[in-house]
């Protein structure tokens, strides 16, 4: 089999013919030119999220594999895919924000045609909430979980890494770092989100029959908060 063109291995036909418009073109080709816009962006989101679920449980793999030995690679491969993760995670702030170009009235036009469809039916935005522990069910991030063993298993905690501070605890101590700055950016996309629904629906309801506005509001938690808590502890153990 010969090798494929960059086409063919992005299977860009298939890609590129995935935008349906609901809204009529010959109604108003500036509305469907909007609405298409708005599937694009959705969909790219949707590739994003599926990539940052597949990072983070590539991170939660290396950091599972702790044997407490100074060569322990762990670490270093968790922070690459958690770095990565923060970078797809501004890609979709940046989206969102994008979406601000889509004129209210075109959005308006075309609302109807969504029917009951709603980013609140998203898997892989639920997909992150689990595994960034902001789900509605509380369950602790398994991220998280997967640092405190990696930690325990180099006979150390949270405590210790956020004493001993960047210059004592190392890479232990970049990865809280790693896990904060996906959990800002994370809080900063929701609020993004929060923001552009705001300014384009106000206090309507959801297509999926949501309240909206306040049950985006009610969803927006920071990631991470036991490790925030400890961290806050740090700065008042100094005063």
């Amino acid at each position: 089999m010969s090798p494929p063109d960059y086409g063919r291995y992005l299977r860009l036909e298939q890609l590129l013919g995935l935008q349906h418009p609901l809204y009529p073109a010959d109604k108003d080709r500036a509305v469907e030119t909007a609405e298409r816009f708005f599937i694009v962006a959705h969909q790219t989101s949707e590739l994003w999220l599926a990539q940052a679920a597949v990072d983070i449980d590539a991170a939660v793999d290396a950091l599972a594999e702790a044997d407490g030995s100074p060569n322990w690679d762990g670490p270093e491969r968790a922070l690459e895919h958690l770095g990565r993760v923060t970078g797809m995670v501004r890609i979709l702030d940046e989206t969102v924000r994008l979406l601000e170009r889509l004129p209210i009235q075109h959005f308006a036009a075309f609302r109807g045609y969504l029917g009951t469809a709603s980013g609140a039916q998203s898997q892989g935005f639920h997909a992150l909430d689990d595994r960034l522990g902001t789900a509605s069910d509380g369950a602790t991030s398994p991220l998280y979980s997967a640092y405190l063993k990696a930690l325990a298993a180099r006979a150390t905690d949270v405590e210790e890494v956020c004493e001993r501070g960047a210059a004592g605890a190392g890479v232990e101590h970049r990865l809280a770092e790693a896990m904060l700055d996906v959990g800002y950016s994370f809080w900063r996309w929701k609020l993004t989100h929060l923001s552009l629904v705001d300014r384009t629906v106000g206090t309507l309801r959801g297509t999926a029959g949501t309240t909206g506005l306040s049950y985006l509001a009610a969803r927006i938690r920071m990631p991470f908060p036991e490790l925030r808590a400890i961290r806050e502890d740090q700065h008042t153990a100094q005063q």
